[in-house]
């Protein structure tokens, strides 16, 4: 009983080390790249860029300008843009979706890309 219990175990840990790499991996990536990504949770969603990252947790930065300075600026147009920082810390063992950029591409390169993919018809 013991050793299927020890089994069932290890098999579960194997499982969940795999799907943390792949995690792990796309983290890193954008990490590496400098790229926003969005987080999906149980109970909430983050989006920013990661800024660390180990096996345990990923922090995320996002910045935004805050709305009431947005006002002020609207009435001062020469005065400089202010942006409020969030720094989200986010388990790795919560995490149930991560979706993030690979490219973009603009309407014209897009229809472009679909042209080319079309046969002759001759």
């Amino acid at each position: 009983m013991y050793e299927s219990f020890k089994r069932l175990s290890n098999a579960v840990r194997n499982a969940l080390c795999y799907s943390t790499n792949l995690l792990y991996e796309r983290l890193d990536e954008a990490l590496q790249q400098g790229t926003k990504v969005r987080i999906e949770t149980n109970n909430d969603s983050f989006a920013g860029v990661p800024i660390h990252l180990d096996w345990e947790f990923v922090e995320l930065l996002a910045l935004s300008t805050s709305e009431e300075e947005e006002e002020e600026e609207e009435e001062l147009e020469d005065k400089d843009k202010s942006y409020r920082r969030t720094t989200w810390l986010v388990r790795l063992s919560t995490i149930e979706a991560v979706a993030y950029f690979n490219e973009n591409w603009s309407k014209e390169r897009f229809e472009n890309l679909l042209a080319e993919e079309k046969p002759d018809s001759q």
